[in-house]
């Protein structure tokens, strides 16, 4: 874990209060340049370096052609003692939601709930909230894959060398964040900056069903940008086909989120943002169920491909309604966010 000088069982120790070491093998320091708030209960944090050994998601040269991928980082954040285990830091799986492209330049945004009982979250809100300094430890690991593209199937989940003819997004809460990765695909030069085969490219029609609370809506300009692309004539598909939106009440008991609505006390109106945009629908006051999920599968071309992820309790809900449309599990890949 980057100590040296130290045995496995001095680190149960609680007498030896552990720091940060100066280097970590597969993990690079980042500086938390500034930090957008989104919603009451969300922020994108932003964080760059020029440490080359932040590696790339798509390793490629000598010879070698990159291979299409979405992908995750770990991140370290150094809180100090805690419940968790013995070293000084707590570690989560984000999914940044800035291009391949944009981490091989340096940068880095992710988009993070907070949580006052989150141990990392309510940490990186303190250092939201104080001025960035270089000393600020924030590790990332090197890119870890996720799903391999066109496939869209995890390693555990195969569908090696499967091409779907169309593909259904069914993303929750911070999930949406599977989004802009998997669209990167439809144009991967450009957004990227790497060339693949059109097969790699996710050719296919893309539908999304986004569930959300109205007073935590995610990434909706850029759904809208995804939207109109969708509708343009092109010699092969881009953006999205179908955009449907389902919003559900605020909730009245969500834990212990941390940002002040006087930061970002705007309401957003869904009409406003989607008039003039045809593919889109938006459903109020209404949870994923059997018939949005049925008229959805009922769009697609087969053979397809059905991404799920969400919270565990949208997760679950989701491959039960799929499962009673007759949706196989070899074409369903469930993440957790």
């Amino acid at each position: 874990a980057g100590y040296t000088g130290i045995h496995a069982h001095d680190l149960l120790k609680p007498s030896r209060p552990l720091e940060m070491p100066s280097a970590i093998e597969n993990y690079v320091h980042w500086v938390l340049q500034s930090v957008e708030v989104v919603t009451a209960h969300s922020a994108i944090f932003k964080f760059a370096t020029d440490d080359l050994k932040r590696g790339t998601p798509h390793p490629r040269g000598s010879g070698r052609m990159a291979k299409p991928v979405t992908w995750h980082v770990t991140m370290l954040g150094a809180v100090g003692a805690n419940g968790e285990g013995p070293l000084p830091w707590i570690e989560r799986d984000y999914t940044p939601i800035s291009s391949a492209l944009e981490w091989e330049r340096g940068r880095c945004e992710i988009l993070i709930k907070i949580y006052s009982n989150g141990q990392l979250t309510s940490w990186l809100d303190r250092l939201r909230t104080a001025a960035p300094a270089d000393d600020t430890r924030i590790w990332l690991s090197r890119p870890i894959k996720t799903l391999s593209v066109p496939s869209l199937a995890t390693a555990e989940g195969g569908g090696e060398g499967f091409q779907p003819a169309s593909v259904l997004l069914l993303l929750a809460g911070t999930g949406i964040v599977a989004l802009p990765q998997i669209i990167a695909h439809r144009e991967p030069i450009r957004l990227l900056g790497i060339p693949t085969n059109r097969s790699s490219q996710l050719p296919c029609p893309i539908d999304l069903i986004q569930s959300c609370r109205e007073d935590d809506l995610l990434l909706l300009p850029q759904i809208k940008e995804y939207c109109v692309e969708g509708m343009k004539k092109h010699p092969k598909f881009r953006g999205l086909r179908d955009y449907t939106l389902l919003l559900t009440k605020k909730s009245q008991n969500v834990p212990g989120t941390l940002i002040s609505s006087g930061e970002n006390d705007s309401e957003v109106d869904c009409d406003a943002i989607f008039k003039d945009v045809p593919n889109a629908t938006t459903i109020k006051s209404q949870r994923l169920n059997r018939d949005i999920v049925a008229n959805a599968v009922g769009r697609l071309l087969p053979p397809y491909r059905v991404v799920v992820s969400g919270p565990d309790a949208f997760n679950n809900a989701a491959r039960e309604f799929l499962n009673d449309c007759g949706v196989d599990s070899n074409y369903l890949t469930v993440l957790s966010a």
